[in-house]
């Protein structure tokens, strides 16, 4: 049973890993447009910022997920 769960963690880890992968760079694309000036004055500036730190949370919490996962897939197994 012990090895059931182990195998379980592993497939949850694995893709926590791909899911971060797969949207690492989800707001890189409105970045770059807020960034090339797609939309200016105070009111652009100001959602491009938001636009930023919703991406470096985005990143902080892909991060958190797949560090998370590998530490408990790395700890000893629970004694069953």
């Amino acid at each position: 049973m012990a090895n059931l769960d182990r195998e379980a963690m592993r497939a949850a880890a694995a893709r926590i890993q791909r899911l971060s992968d797969e949207h690492w760079s989800a707001l890189t694309p409105s970045c770059r447009s807020m960034e090339n000036g797609a939309w200016v004055g105070p009111a652009g500036e100001k959602f491009c910022a938001e636009v930023r730190a919703a991406q470096r949370e985005l990143q902080d919490l892909l991060t958190a997920a797949s560090r998370s996962a590998r530490e408990k897939l790395a700890a000893p197994p629970d004694p069953a």
